[in-house]
């Protein structure tokens, strides 16, 4: 039996889809340990995307959100939703890696530009600066591109969750304002979560087109 050019294109979705959750759930495996592991270990505390959802209700709407649904928004996010957002934008915005590179590049600088002005600035930003932008300039001499935009992704989540959402809810940008240590271990956390989350899909979405 021949099939439809409609059932061929829901089957190709839903192995789309498929790949992109498998990713995201490799990529925020390797999160989880990095996060409420190795962070604990580092910092005397592990890092808490659900207390940043929570911090937003909070902030914003004056409730809140009981853990359990904390934490599933929070690996609904890391499973399906990052790993959605990053097959759009890589499948329909021109250019998408410098866009993004260059949105990373620009606020993180702001941020800290703002910390010079109001003194605050302290060596450690300096440092978290270099590594940053240093990271972001890798993708000049990196040979593998898939690497190169898969970092790129990862250098993207980070700055969702701390650019825009933790000024959502009502702490500092990029967390800088307190101190900086914990955004660090975040912004390495974000970038080898997305790295992998990436970096998977389009090996499996490779290969499946090979078939």
């Amino acid at each position: 039996m021949t099939m439809t050019a409609e059932t061929k294109s829901a089957l190709t979705g839903s192995r789309t889809l498929i790949h992109l959750c498998l990713g995201g759930l490799a990529g925020l495996i390797v999160w989880e340990v990095w996060a409420r592991v190795l962070t604990k270990a580092v910092l005397g505390y592990p890092l808490e995307p659900a207390g940043l959802i929570d911090a937003i209700a909070q902030h914003r709407l004056g409730l809140s959100v009981p853990y359990l649904l904390r934490e599933a928004l929070h690996y609904g996010v890391g499973i399906v939703g990052y790993p959605v957002a990053y097959f759009v934008i890589s499948r329909f915005v021109p250019r998408w890696p410098v866009v993004l590179d260059a949105i990373v590049f620009v606020t993180f600088s702001a941020g800290v530009v703002a910390l010079i002005a109001s003194g605050k600035f302290a060596p450690v930003h300096f440092v978290f600066w270099t590594a940053a932008v240093g990271l972001i300039a890798t993708r000049w001499i990196n040979r593998d591109a898939l690497i190169a935009d898969a970092i790129t992704w990862g250098n993207f989540t980070w700055f969702n969750a701390l650019g825009l959402m933790a000024p959502i809810g009502g702490l500092s940008f990029y967390l800088l304002g307190e101190g900086g240590e914990l955004s660090y271990m975040s912004f390495v956390g974000h970038v080898i979560y997305g790295a992998i989350a990436v970096w998977l899909f389009e090996r499996l979405a490779s290969a499946a087109a090979r078939r």
